[in-house]
């Protein structure tokens, strides 16, 4: 969406939901090239696997050389996004310009990666047995989308088969690599009911980073680009415009 010759801005999508999760900020973030694909084995890209970070960080650098006048876009990732956001911050930072992380994660301790895998194996069931009105319902529920983003996300977590979801959060969430010294300019995002994990990642990777900056957001959850759709495009906007963040975000 968006001019071609305008800066461009690179989405990725939290799993099993795909690029459509980003439609709010498409529409509000008009002004930039934004570019939002849907990643192996998620949404339209099912059908390109398996899921490989080597691979995926390989096509999203072709993506933004091909898609982009300067060969170079922002970074915006969310949950899994984030995981794949610095995966390319790591391997090609030639092509990577100013980085939004929310709701993501630095690698996984031998706990922490027993209790994904645990929640991942209870999620099983949810995910082959419920209707994808129900599962979306469910997910709406405990991270406060609206209602009009439901149908949307029981459809996309309906294609990623659960087996396929457990191989590849556990693989990546284990291999994690954050830059340590980042060329560009990162702002590590959390909600405020978010977990006490994803708090704690949050403070890690702003700790791990250098001149990384953190910021809490009031009453946000997990998926809180759907639920704060206009705080989203405004922290956006700001960030890649090295303007003064919204004054609603909290230092983290």
């Amino acid at each position: 969406a968006g001019p071609m010759d305008a800066p461009a801005i690179l989405f990725l999508h939290a799993s099993p939901l795909s690029g459509r999760m980003w439609l709010p900020q498409l529409e509000r973030l008009c002004a930039f090239h934004c570019l939002a694909p849907d990643l192996p084995e998620h949404g339209q890209s099912a059908h390109i696997g398996p899921f490989r970070m080597e691979d995926a960080v390989s096509r999203l650098a072709d993506l933004i050389r091909r898609a982009t006048p300067d060969g170079t876009a922002h970074v915006v990732g969310l949950s899994f996004g984030g995981v794949v956001a610095q995966a390319l911050m790591a391997q090609v930072p030639e092509v990577v310009g100013h980085v939004i992380l929310s709701g993501t994660s630095a690698r996984l301790g031998s706990c922490l990666l027993a209790a994904l895998r645990l929640q991942v194996a209870l999620s099983r069931p949810l995910l082959t047995w419920l209707r994808p009105d129900q599962l979306s319902a469910l997910t709406a529920m405990q991270m406060g989308v609206p209602k009009a983003y439901r149908a949307l996300l029981g459809e996309d977590m309906q294609r990623v088969p659960p087996e396929a979801l457990t191989r590849f959060l556990t693989a990546t969430y284990a291999g994690i690599v954050t830059p340590p010294d980042p060329h560009t300019p990162v702002l590590v995002a959390v909600g405020s009911k978010e977990t006490p994990v994803a708090k704690a990642m949050a403070r890690r990777l702003c700790q791990t980073m250098a001149g990384a900056r953190g910021a809490m957001v009031p009453g946000a959850g997990h998926l809180w680009n759907l639920q704060f759709p206009d705080l989203f495009a405004d922290m956006v906007r700001a960030w890649i415009t090295d303007q003064p963040l919204p004054r609603q975000l909290l230092p983290l």
